[in-house]
């Protein structure tokens, strides 16, 4: 459990951060000795003394006076270390500024002026749409149903930095979306796995959100530009398509150079330009045959009213192996 949170810890306070046993376990009183797991670290250079608790953790009165205790034999500062944590702990330890770090990321280091705690217990609650990096990540692990990744691999094959997909992957961690165990060459790495059908699609659907930023019209159709919208709705089912082409693009790839952008909105009407939707990620990543990928064109027409399109996407969305009613 202690190389969870060094892994965790390293990735987010200090990647030079390595935990080890307390050598000096026999100096402390028997009493301390059979009550706690003793270990070391150095973490932004402060000097730590981490205790994890053999059996129960006691109260908070008894705490403080170990704590005390360890730190005067010590001259380090004390952080304990918990497999989990009750909010009513959580807010009793804060009150009472003692240092804590969690296996699930949770961490108080008053002494560091670090305070994350994230994690809820109830996760349904507190987050009412993925970021964007995780709703990619989500999208990656639904298309990729085997797929077992590291922090490091993941972020390489999303290119995303390693910060980023920590972050992804804690967000889809931290909604039940994905598990993960210690192994890898070092046998100190998370491994990231998701969960089974059809919970994974269930799970997360609600959290998905519009990729669409913005939409507008031109008389061309930029390069790398997808099917997208009620066109890409039509070539996957029976529903009649629109009068003029939609495509899609991660806004961050078009240049002002590629399209000439339309605004009157006369012209826009009689002429039937291109619909140009500009996506806060590219659609490029999962697109299959030409148009954008099912679950993100899912995502960016969810909020249609036409009980057509809600029809349509009942038609193609059961034959997939994650898709339940």
């Amino acid at each position: 459990m202690i190389k969870t949170v060094e892994l965790y810890l390293k990735e987010n306070i200090d990647e030079n951060l390595i935990i080890k046993p307390w050598p000096k376990k026999n100096n402390f009183p028997i009493f301390l000795r059979d009550n706690y797991s003793f270990y070391e670290a150095m973490i932004l250079g402060a000097k730590c003394i981490l205790i994890e608790a053999v059996d129960e953790m006691p109260n908070v009165d008894q705490l403080q006076k170990h704590i005390k205790q360890i730190k005067t034999l010590t001259d380090r500062q004390i952080v304990l270390f918990y497999k989990e944590i009750s909010r009513y702990r959580r807010k009793s330890l804060i009150e009472n500024r003692i240092a804590f770090v969690i296996e699930d990321g949770q961490m108080y280091l008053p002494f560091l002026g670090l305070d994350l705690k994230k994690v809820q217990e109830d996760i349904s609650e507190e987050m009412k749409g993925f970021t964007i990096p995780a709703q990619i990540a989500y999208l990656y692990f639904l298309y990729h149903k085997e797929e077992v990744v590291n922090t490091t691999d993941f972020g390489k094959k999303l290119g995303f930095n390693k910060m980023t997909a920590s972050r992804a992957l804690n967000e889809l961690y931290r909604a039940n979306l994905i598990t993960y165990e210690i192994g890898g060459m070092t046998g100190r790495s998370k491994e990231y796995k998701r969960i089974s059908d059809p919970d994974y699609f269930l799970r997360g659907r609600d959290y998905l959100k519009n990729p669409v930023r913005k939409i507008i019209y031109t008389t061309t159709r930029p390069a790398g530009a997808l099917v997208a919208g009620m066109d890409a709705l039509a070539e996957l089912s029976m529903i009649n398509p629109p009068d003029h082409p939609i495509m899609a693009i991660d806004r961050q790839k078009l240049t002002t150079e590629q399209i000439d952008v339309v605004k009157n909105r006369d012209l826009i009407k009689d002429a039937k330009l291109v619909e140009l939707e500009l996506w806060d990620y590219n659609p490029i990543l999962f697109s299959i045959n030409g148009h954008v990928d099912l679950l993100s064109l899912y995502a960016s027409l969810k909020e249609e009213t036409d009980e057509r399109v809600e029809q349509a996407f009942e038609e193609i969305l059961r034959v997939e192996p994650w898709y339940a009613d």
